[in-house]
């Protein structure tokens, strides 16, 4: 799936030059959240994952789709 964010009309691997991408959630642990067992209040990110050479890029705000 090709993807844009933040003005950029399509994003593509800083590595490889792919421009088409997974996408997935990971969770922002922190040590406190962690020591409380509250790993569920913490903040999320949108990773895309490069197709081609397996690139993570990670953002705070939601990648839309093209």
């Amino acid at each position: 799936m090709k993807y844009s964010a933040l003005g950029v009309s399509s994003i593509t691997c800083p590595c490889c030059q792919n421009d088409t991408f997974d996408k997935d959630y990971r969770q922002l642990n922190s040590r406190g959240a962690t020591f409380f067992g509250l790993d569920w209040a913490n903040k999320e990110a949108s990773i895309l994952i490069c197709k081609r050479c397996s690139y993570i890029l990670w953002f705070m705000d939601e990648p839309a789709k093209k």
